[in-house]
């Protein structure tokens, strides 16, 4: 086990997250890629977890690549049917749920209170991206949830490009810290646990915090779904996990696509 990641935070997440496997890495390509070339495999040990501290051909939404430097917390947690409260067929809402479990995760950490989130689970700090995350729902001998996260912690950002910079920041480069990677890990797992549990049948208990910490709320923005485009200003989200959008024609529910401009 690397110095990183010791043993006995791995014995930690598995004993207090109820993980049957935590699979630690210093590299991968792809926590999510590796996840799902070795689905079948891990999905005899659900719920599992690969984690790597560097990742170098990280996936995003449609074809968006997430580099994550050394320094970084990359992991995918894979969960069946009987590891989460949640549907099946509800699966979807849980995209939100771990935004919203990521972004308390790391206020509770920092003490920082300019964390934000964008629609659907990107976690914001200081108007910059910190955290993304990838949902996926694939079939192995059973349905599996597949989350995908990383998060810019110790891979400080500050002699990055210029570009970059104006859209990325580490946790560190507002802490000044180094910070314990399991910690956020593990912090992250029972919120988000916990939030599960919360909502099971409806996003009413998680509402009041997405809807104070929406970074689009009252923004113009843009939005794309397969071949339509829907523009207004955002009113935040609906109990659903839809993003409500005021058009000139009425509000909109846009349960699914991609933000273009914000």
């Amino acid at each position: 086990m690397s110095d990183w990641f010791p043993e006995p935070a791995r014995r930690e997440i598995e004993r207090h997250a109820g993980f049957s496997l935590v699979d630690v890495f210093d590299e991968l390509p792809s926590t999510s890629d590796h996840a799902l070339a070795n689905l079948a495999a891990y999905s005899q040990r659900l719920p599992a977890l690969v984690v790597a501290r560097k990742q170098t051909k990280g996936r995003g939404r449609g074809t968006r690549s997430w580099f994550a430097g050394d320094g970084a917390l990359t992991f995918t947690a894979m969960l069946g049917e009987k590891d989460t409260p949640i549907a099946t067929h509800h699966w979807p809402r849980c995209s939100l749920i771990a935004g919203v479990a990521m972004c308390q995760t790391l206020e509770a950490l920092t003490q920082q209170d300019t964390f934000q989130l964008k629609w659907p689970n990107d976690v914001f700090l200081n108007g910059r991206k910190v955290c993304g995350i990838l949902v996926e729902k694939r079939d192995a001998a059973e349905p599996v949830l597949c989350i995908g996260i990383g998060v810019n912690v110790n891979n400080s950002l500050e002699d990055a490009p210029a570009d970059v910079q104006q859209k990325a920041i580490a946790l560190t480069d507002v802490t000044g810290e180094q910070h314990f990677l399991p910690e956020i890990l593990l912090g992250f797992l029972t919120r988000f646990q916990a939030l599960c549990t919360q909502n099971v049948d409806a996003l009413t208990d998680l509402l009041p915090y997405f809807q104070s910490h929406c970074l689009l709320t009252g923004r113009t923005i843009e939005t794309r779904q397969a071949q339509q485009t829907i523009a207004g200003e955002c009113r935040g989200i609906d109990a659903a996990g839809a993003l409500l959008v005021d058009t000139p024609t009425g509000q909109r529910q846009i349960v699914s696509g991609e933000i273009i401009r914000w």
